[in-house]
């Protein structure tokens, strides 16, 4: 959530309160995370105490250290079916759906990615995270969609925390996640995942 604070705001100088703030983390570990990220030459900084800044100096390679990092995560997905003429239709109804119910979500992959690059087009599933301490029994429900073993539409994703929700945005009346999270999410589909995370990074 540190690494997706500082990519949306590049130029901002930082003080850790402002970084504990803004990602809604402690001041102990802002401030453990800048100082691993100033030995990567991630950030330089500037002043002393209180009054210390950081500044982002290299996005890139601090995109390409938390996409490598997060590799590694491994979110619960329940698979279901939800009846829609389209894609497109299939999402907004996804999304209209959690949001009468009052389900913080956030649409990710290949759905998300065709809404900010045009040339992503196949969208096979539309997956979505939804908060941790969802029932997916519950959100499959709300969401109008039923749990299938085979012909999946539709994949509700889950961490043990809410930090893929972090940062969302609106587009389209569609909330859909930050266009980092975004990145990494579509670098983990094993279908034309990495190409399509390519498009994004070269198109957004």
């Amino acid at each position: 959530v540190i690494a997706q604070a500082l990519l949306l705001e590049p130029e901002r100088a930082w003080k850790i309160a402002d970084v504990a703030d803004v990602a809604s983390v402690s001041a102990g570990l802002a401030h453990r995370v800048l100082a691993r990220l100033e030995a990567e030459d991630v950030l330089t900084a500037e002043g002393a105490g209180p009054q210390r800044r950081r500044r982002l100096v290299n996005p890139t390679a601090l995109l390409d250290l938390w996409a490598e990092e997060a590799a590694t995560e491994r979110p619960h997905r329940s698979a279901a079916h939800l009846l829609a003429r389209t894609p497109e239709a299939r999402t907004l109804a996804l999304a209209r759906n959690l949001e009468a119910a009052g389900i913080p979500y956030a649409v990710t992959g290949a759905a998300a990615a065709a809404m900010l690059a045009p040339s992503v087009t196949a969208i096979p599933t539309t997956e979505v995270w939804v908060q941790a301490r969802a029932l997916p029994s519950d959100v499959l429900a709300a969401a109008g969609a039923e749990s299938v073993e085979e012909g999946a539409n539709v994949v509700l994703l889950q961490m043990t925390g809410d930090a893929p929700l972090a940062f969302a945005r609106r587009q389209q009346d569609v909330t859909i996640t930050n266009v980092f999270r975004l990145y990494v999410d579509l670098r983990r589909d094993p279908r034309r995942g990495r190409e399509q995370a390519d498009n994004l990074r070269q198109e957004v």
